[in-house]
């Protein structure tokens, strides 16, 4: 199996136009996978969400037409599923220090929703059944207990 940040690559994730180029080069990656790499795949994305779920994160703004508004826990997975995008670099520093992840609260970026989907999608199209993601960590904003506490 491709190592996870492979699959992912490196995008800039500055508009709707760059996070759609990514999730169209990781789809394209993803049909080159067999079905135990992308329920591997799957697992290690939910991991990597999970971890980024923290309290600091959700609790940047999000600036639109000159208004600040909160994250709604939605706004923030899918904050989370952008940083994601932007590569293994990216997402170290904000797993570090939360450094840069303003960028990802963006309206712009949103539609980065759809990294949740493709390696399911893929693998019900490849086996013909749902993939049972029971077993993995919770992506859902607040499910990592540790990030959100004081």
């Amino acid at each position: 199996m491709p190592d996870f940040w492979s699959v992912i690559g490196v995008s800039s994730v500055r508009d709707a136009g760059d996070v759609e180029a990514a999730l169209e080069r990781i789809s394209s990656r993803l049909n080159a996978m067999t079905i135990d790499a992308l329920v591997r795949f799957a697992e290690l994305l939910q991991g990597a969400l999970f971890q980024i779920d923290r309290r600091e994160l959700a609790e940047i703004p999000v600036y639109f037409s000159g208004l600040e508004f909160e994250q709604t826990s939605d706004h923030f997975q899918y904050a989370r599923c952008a940083c994601i995008l932007a590569g293994e670099k990216v997402y170290g520093e904000v797993l570090k220090n939360g450094s840069g992840f303003e960028l990802f609260v963006a309206p712009d970026v949103q539609g980065a929703e759809g990294l949740l989907y493709l390696a399911s999608e893929m693998y019900e199209r490849k086996a013909g059944e749902p993939l049972n993601s029971q077993s993995f960590l919770p992506v859902d904003s607040m499910s990592n207990v540790q990030g959100w506490s004081d």
